[in-house]
């Protein structure tokens, strides 16, 4: 038998292995029977080839129906201007992991990354500087307010606020937390009334009703439960973690922020219906909305029964999706995750931008 010499393997190494990794996928057909977006509906654009890079992206924040930011490794950001049809890298001279993106309007915006820097963009996104670093310090969330007040959470229980900007940040604390450790906390978002909510390590979900002053700490400090990730509608919240874990927070009725008063919310478990992690999630005006992570995407309808979180199939090749925004009130998203992954949820089907050039 005939011996391959090193020289012939590394030739057909050439030849073959593009063919192996660039091949086109495909989704099987499957029913749809409940109206949902299964693996039939996923639609892949351009030529249907996977860029195999460790460009995992994290962050995704739509300014409107056109304009969009994206974030990951190395630094990476990357804007849109048709709604996610195609993508250009801003370049910045940063190698950290982008974790998440919020812009206030279509100029001004905040970063946090995973080496406690936050950076600021006044020009849409085109160019960045560095607002403030929290030394050591992994931040995971941001929330703009508008273009002088926000709020960035991290590892160690961060919490940090500006009220000019950016300028100057305040380090806030979680005032009655009685953990043994600092929990990690990863998402931050604001109800419609003003109140404040974070969630993070512990199972620990925290609201205040003073910019952040004061914080109450609802659960925490026993649990096992990791949350990563937090939005809301009207006076409801939606936190989503690790496990499949999905937790939903409302103001019970008759609960009145501008007299003063502690306001009573409910926290209610709700079942995914899956163990896979959650890592983000975003909310319509109605609740509706969409979580994603390791085991795919899911479709959400807020306030309904469990059988209402309704699976959407996970598309071939992808291990994970780690961040979604919505792009307009009318039930369309942009997905990122793992390879540099680009979707497009079009209400009643997925669109792989696969061919992302950056």
């Amino acid at each position: 038998m005939r011996l391959v010499s090193l020289r012939e393997l590394a030739f057909l190494s050439i030849c073959v292995l593009p063919f192996v990794l660039f091949s086109p996928m495909s989704a099987a057909p499957q029913a749809d029977e409940d109206g949902g977006l299964l693996s039939s509906n996923i639609d892949f654009a351009g030529s249907g080839r996977v860029r195999l890079v460790p460009d995992n992206l994290f962050a995704v924040d739509f300014q409107d129906e056109s304009t969009g930011w994206a974030g990951g490794y190395y630094g990476t950001i990357l804007k849109t201007e048709d709604g996610g049809e195609s993508w250009r890298k801003i370049e910045t001279p940063y190698t950290d992991l982008i974790r998440r993106i919020d812009f206030s309007d279509e100029l001004t915006g905040f970063a946090v990354t995973s080496r406690g820097r936050i950076l600021k963009s006044e020009d849409g996104g085109v160019s960045w500087t560095v607002s403030h670093t929290e030394a050591h310090t992994n931040l995971r969330d941001i929330y703009c307010l508008d273009a002088r007040t926000a709020w960035v959470v991290g590892h160690e229980g961060t919490i940090l606020y500006t009220a000019d900007g950016g300028d100057t940040w305040v380090r806030q604390s979680l005032t009655d937390f009685q953990g043994r450790d600092l929990p990690r906390l990863n998402g931050i978002a604001r109800f419609e009334n003003g109140r404040l909510i974070l969630v993070g390590e512990f199972g620990v979900v925290a609201t205040s009703t003073d910019n952040g002053s004061h914080w109450s700490v609802l659960g925490g400090g026993e649990s096992s439960v990791t949350y990563t990730s937090v939005a809301t509608w009207g006076n409801h919240a939606m936190a989503v973690g690790l496990g499949g874990a999905l937790v939903k927070v409302s103001e019970l009725p008759g609960s009145a922020l501008e007299t003063g008063e502690e306001l009573s919310l409910q926290i209610e478990n709700v079942n995914s219906g899956t163990e896979e992690h959650l890592f983000d999630l975003s909310l319509q005006p109605s609740g509706d909305g969409l979580v994603v992570g390791q085991g795919g995407v899911l479709r959400l309808v807020a306030g309904a029964p469990d059988s209402l979180l309704a699976p959407i199939e996970n598309l071939p090749g992808f291990r994970w999706y780690g961040g979604v925004s919505a792009v307009d009130k009318n039930g369309n998203y942009i997905v990122v995750g793992s390879s540099g992954a680009l979707l497009t949820v079009e209400s009643d089907r997925l669109v792989a931008h696969q061919m992302v050039r950056w």
